[in-house]
C-alpha cells in the first residue's frame, strides 16, 4: 500500500482527518473565523495556523484521540489558568476530546482575550506548566 504524502494546505489537512477529527477541528476553526474573521489563515508547521494583525496566535491539530487548540502566545493563557485547570491542557494548548459547552464557552473566551492582546504577548521562552500534568478524561 502506498504511503499518503503529508497535507501541504489546510484544505487537505482537513480532508485527510477521519470524520469525527475533522467535524470537531472544523468547530474549533469556525470559532476562530466567527471571533476573529480577520485572522489569516495557513498551514504552517503541518497543521492550520491563524495570525491576527501578522502575529501568530493560534494553531490546529488532530491526534490520535484528541484535537488541540495549540494557543502561540502561551503567556496569554496565564489568565485563564485556574479554569483550565479542569480540563486537558499543556503548557499552551488545550486537549479535546468531547467539546463541551463548558470547554466551548472556555474556548471563546480564550481565543476573544488572546486575539485581543496577542500585541502585548512577551513569550520569549519555552512554557511553563500551567498546572501539573495529569489527563482529565
Amino acid at each position: 500500500m502506498p504511503q499518503r504524502s503529508a497535507p501541504k494546505e489546510v484544505q487537505e489537512y482537513f480532508e485527510s482527518l477521519p470524520d469525527t477529527r475533522r467535524e470537531q477541528l472544523g468547530a474549533l476553526r469556525s470559532h476562530l473565523r466567527r471571533v476573529w474573521p480577520e485572522a489569516s489563515e495557513d498551514f504552517s508547521y503541518r497543521m492550520p495556523t491563524y495570525s491576527i494583525d501578522g502575529k501568530p496566535a493560534f494553531a490546529l491539530a488532530a491526534q490520535k484521540s484528541t484535537v488541540v487548540l495549540h494557543v502561540i502566545a502561551y503567556d496569554l493563557l496565564l489568565p485563564f489558568k485556574n479554569d483550565l485547570m479542569h480540563f486537558d491542557c499543556g503548557p499552551a494548548c488545550i486537549r479535546i476530546r468531547v467539546l463541551t459547552p463548558a470547554l466551548e464557552d472556555l474556548i471563546d473566551r480564550v481565543i476573544k482575550y488572546v486575539g485581543s492582546q496577542i500585541h502585548l504577548s512577551q513569550q520569549s521562552t519555552r512554557p511553563t506548566r500551567l498546572r501539573a500534568s495529569a489527563t482529565v478524561k
